[in-house]
């Protein structure tokens, strides 16, 4: 059997980029691993200009109204001595003035069921095994289900299936790392009606490292444990104690909580790190999107709103009839001055942590005591993203 486009993997990027060529009249198929969409601690935040291109669609209403979620109007950094607001999204989008912090566990099957909806189909626990080729060209993929195989010809193979993309691998296609000075531990204990309040991204600084703080409407809070890169078997083996005691000297109220729900350092998640670029973003028959063609930091937030916008414009070229490998034009610069942005600011952070120091960088903490700084720096950062073609607006 054959479809126009196969879309390998079902993160945010390939359940929009499935979305949007559904809507524009594009026979897609979604194959994704897993049985479900759940994830933990993955990249949550819908970026304000995000938002607007989820409302250009009609969807932003409904999808606020009927998946919880929290907003996040500032990203606040706390030492010792004070509280920094070092970005202030309430002047980033009129209509949307907060970043929205939403389970991707939540928020893709919600799409995806809107995918189907316009024709798309969405196959669950459909592994990837390899491609085809017709000559030069990729033309379709080979998967199982449950063990069983399956192939599936197309015009265009979509690989969008993450930092360890196994369709990036069966494409030949090498990736470079760019290097990364930090890890991150995160867990999850329960809120209580009497919590202090939050921003809903803030990050708390201690000699030696960060802990961040997030929250996702899910009534749980997100904890994650800035440790320099590579350094996971040594914080395994001097155990949780050290964690918690850290815990303890930034945010003391949730202690016990935290004893309670991590016993171990194996009752915590590592994310590792990485800012990874590729040779090159397609060849024919196939092109990458998301951590699949770039990894980025944590640091801003904005993976999850790359991997949107790398869809979006996809989308776009798609339903036109132009060549997809397009995309890499359009895209990578913007990404990869972003990625160089995140290398001199993670390496600059584990310098500060390595001296102890638990302030921003001077240049930071200068300008932040400048009105309107803030809301300059959220502007700044904001991530394009490509009106949709009339074919898919239209819709």
């Amino acid at each position: 059997m054959g479809t126009r486009v196969v879309v390998v993997g079902g993160g945010p990027g390939g359940v929009l980029l499935t979305y949007l060529l559904a809507r524009g009249g594009v026979e897609v198929t979604l194959l994704e691993a897993r049985h479900d969409f759940a994830r933990r601690f993955r990249g949550d935040t819908l970026a304000p200009g995000v938002l607007e291109y989820l409302d250009d669609l009609g969807l932003a209403s409904d999808l606020l109204a009927e998946v919880p979620h929290t907003r996040s109007d500032a990203f606040r950094w706390h030492t010792p001595e004070r509280t920094y607001r070092l970005v202030d999204y309430r002047g980033a989008s009129k209509r949307f003035p907060f970043y929205a912090l939403i389970p991707q566990a939540r928020f893709l099957p919600w799409l995806a069921e809107r995918a189907t909806g316009f024709g798309a189909t969405v196959r669950m626990g459909a592994r990837f095994s390899d491609l085809l080729r017709d000559g030069e060209r990729v033309s379709g993929v080979r998967y199982t289900v449950d063990g069983e195989p399956h192939e599936i010809a197309a015009d265009l193979v979509v690989g969008s299936d993450g930092r360890s993309s196994k369709v990036r691998a069966a494409a030949g296609i090498e990736a470079t790392e760019l290097g990364a000075s930090l890890d991150l531990l995160w867990a999850a204990v329960d809120q209580h009606d009497d919590d202090p309040p939050s921003s809903g991204l803030d990050l708390f600084a201690r000699p030696g490292g960060t802990i961040a703080l997030l929250d996702q409407g899910t009534g749980q809070w997100q904890l994650g444990w800035s440790i320099p890169a590579g350094t996971f078997a040594e914080v395994r083996e001097a155990g949780v104690e050290p964690l918690v005691d850290a815990l303890g000297t930034v945010l003391p109220w949730l202690v016990d909580r935290v004893r309670a729900t991590v016993r171990s350092v194996n009752d915590l998640t590592l994310l590792p790190v990485r800012i990874t670029t590729v040779d090159t973003w397609s060849k024919p028959g196939l092109v990458l999107i998301g951590d699949a063609a770039h990894v980025v930091s944590p640091v801003g937030g904005n993976g999850i709103n790359l991997a949107l916008a790398d869809a979006a414009e996809l989308a776009n070229l798609v339903v036109t009839g132009a060549d997809p490998a397009e995309l890499e034009r359009r895209r990578r610069p913007g990404v990869e001055k972003e990625q160089q942005g995140q290398v001199r600011i993670e390496r600059a952070a584990a310098k500060r942590n390595a001296a102890g120091v638990t302030g921003p960088p001077t240049a930071l903490r200068v300008l932040s005591n400048v009105p309107g700084f803030s809301r300059l720096a959220a502007r700044r950062s904001r991530v394009p993203m490509a009106a949709p073609v009339p074919a898919i607006a239209g819709s």
